[in-house]
C-alpha cells in the first residue's frame, strides 16, 4: 500500500518523536552516570535534567497517541498521551523559567527584559484568540498555550547567546524547535479543516522534533567528550 503524504510526513514525526525520547534519555543517563554534575552549578544541572525529561516525556505523548490510535483505531480521548505532553511541557515551562531567571540575574541586562514582556505578551494574547477561534475545548487552549509561553521563556538563551557557556549553547536548538512546536500545536488545532493544514503542522512537527533530537545528540556527544577528557587526566 502506497503512503499519501500526510503518513508519510507523520511517520517522519514519529521516527523524530523517537529519536528525541531515545537521545533525552541517554542524555540524562550520562549526567548521571558519569557524574558530569560537577561540570554544573546544582541548579543548572537540574535545570538540564528536568529540561531532558521534559522534551523526553513531550516525545513520548506524541509516541502513545499514535500506539493508542493503532490499538483502538479512532482518534484517542484525553488520556495517556495528553499526560505525556502535559507533563513534559509542565518540565519544559517551568525548566526554562528558572533558566531565564538564572541568565537574568547573573547578567543583569534588566533593559533585555521589556521588549521580550511586550512580545510575549502579544504573542499570548495573539494564541489564546486563535486557539478560542479553532478549538472551544480546554486542552485547545491549553496545548498552544503552554507552547507559547516555552517558547517565550526560552527566548532568553538568544538575548543571552554571547554568555551560554559550552553545555548551553546547544539548548539553542531548542529555541527554534519550540517555535516548530508552537506552529504545529497552531496548526493542529485546524487539522480536520483541510489536509493542507494537516501536512502543514505535520512539517512544523519534524522540524521541532528533528531539532530537539539534533539538539540532544550534540549534547550527548559533548557530555561524552567531557568524560573523555577527564579520563585520560
Amino acid at each position: 500500500m502506497v503512503l499519501d503524504i500526510s503518513d508519510t510526513l507523520y511517520l517522519v514525526t514519529l521516527i523524530f518523536a523517537f529519536l528525541t525520547v531515545v537521545f533525552g534519555v541517554f542524555s540524562v543517563n550520562t549526567l548521571f552516570k558519569n557524574k558530569l554534575k560537577e561540570l554544573f552549578s546544582d541548579r543548572k544541572f537540574f535545570i538540564f535534567f528536568f529540561l531532558l525529561m521534559g522534551y523526553a516525556l513531550f516525545a513520548m505523548g506524541e509516541l502513545t497517541w499514535y500506539l493508542t490510535l493503532q490499538v483502538f483505531e479512532e482518534t484517542p480521548a484525553t488520556g495517556m498521551p495528553d499526560f505525556y505532553w502535559i507533563t513534559g511541557a509542565l518540565l519544559m515551562l517551568v525548566s526554562f523559567a528558572v533558566l531565564s531567571s538564572s541568565l537574568h540575574k547573573e547578567y543583569g541586562e534588566a533593559r533585555k527584559l521589556v521588549p521580550l514582556l511586550v512580545l510575549g505578551s502579544v504573542l499570548v494574547v495573539g494564541v489564546l484568540v486563535y486557539a478560542s477561534a479553532a478549538d472551544g475545548t480546554f486542552l485547545g487552549y491549553l496545548y498552544p498555550l503552554l507552547t507559547s509561553l516555552i517558547l517565550l521563556f526560552s527566548a532568553n538563551l538568544l538575548l543571552y547567546y554571547r554568555n551560554l557557556d559550552s553545555f548551553e549553547i546547544h539548548l539553542l536548538y531548542l529555541f527554534f524547535a519550540n517555535i516548530g512546536f508552537l506552529g504545529g500545536d497552531l496548526l493542529f488545532s485546524y487539522w480536520g479543516a483541510s489536509n493542507l493544514l494537516g501536512a502543514l503542522s505535520n512539517i512544523f512537527y519534524i522540524f521541532a522534533y528533528g531539532l530537539s533530537a539534533f539538539a540532544f545528540l550534540t549534547l550527548l556527544m559533548k557530555f561524552y567528550h567531557h568524560s573523555s577528557e577527564r579520563s585520560l587526566r
